[in-house]
């Protein structure tokens, strides 16, 4: 039953990593509107949409597990980019959900390597264009949340992008010690 679970040896570090950070969100795609059937019910039903990209992250996952590296690194910056752009129109600029566009930044930095850099520096400033772009320019939330609400779920969604980047900063491999 939990062998879908066990981890696979990824085909190198930073795939796996891409690969832990794809899988720990789309765990999270079905729980997060749980969280807020309890702790802010008027966003609930437009939260529902948000399990939508569930699938774009299990594929990611799945090619990391494969052994995909170029393509599933690649593809947890863009479908996160995409996902949280998304999400932000329908929760609404004051949701907090455009922050996670940090997160997608920071993996973007770190999940490719050297010969690669320009990709990463492509999506790092994509990310961060896109924040600055949209940063205030986002409308309200697709249904009526309450004021009490959306204070709530701009609290879950700040702390969402921040343990977010812990997990990625707590799954990146860390090279040996160069004597």
């Amino acid at each position: 039953m939990f062998k879908i679970l066990k981890a696979k040896e990824p085909s190198d570090p930073l795939t796996g990593a891409a690969g832990s950070v794809a899988f720990l969100l789309a765990v999270n795609k079905p729980v997060y509107p749980l969280y807020l059937l309890f702790l802010a019910p008027s966003a609930f039903e437009v939260s529902l949409f948000t399990a939508l990209s569930l699938p774009l992250y299990l594929f990611v996952w799945g090619m990391a597990r494969k052994g995909h590296s170029y393509p599933a690194r690649l593809g947890i910056v863009i479908v996160g980019m995409i996902d949280t752009i998304l999400i932000s129109f329908l929760l609404g600029g004051d949701s907090g959900a455009l922050l996670f566009l940090f997160a997608c930044t920071i993996l973007a930095g770190v999940v490719f390597y050297d010969d690669e850099k320009w990709v990463s520096r492509v999506l790092i400033s994509v990310s961060f264009l896109a924040f600055l772009t949209l940063e205030g320019r986002v409308g309200p939330s697709v249904t009526a949340i309450s004021a009490s609400d959306m204070q709530t779920l701009y609290f879950i969604n700040v702390s969402g992008v921040a343990a977010l980047m812990g997990f990625i900063a707590l799954r990146l491999p860390r090279p040996a010690k160069q004597d």
